[in-house]
């Protein structure tokens, strides 16, 4: 799997396992486009429908 980090921080995602340690604040974009901050263990990473994460940016730690 390959990731892209752009230069705002955010990396592209195809899917897979969780790409960072729990309680990681990140925020998400979804393939709906739907936008939000949660923490990395609450995200569903592996979900296959329009929900699915298409991109994250690592915002802190708890």
């Amino acid at each position: 799997m390959m990731t892209r980090r752009q230069e705002d921080g955010w990396i592209e995602w195809t899917g897979g396992e969780q790409p960072v340690a729990d309680d990681v604040l990140i925020e998400v974009i979804l393939k709906n486009g739907m936008r939000y901050e949660e923490y990395s263990d609450e995200i569903r990473w592996n979900s296959k429908n329009d929900r699915d994460v298409a991109a994250y940016r690592v915002v802190g730690a708890a």
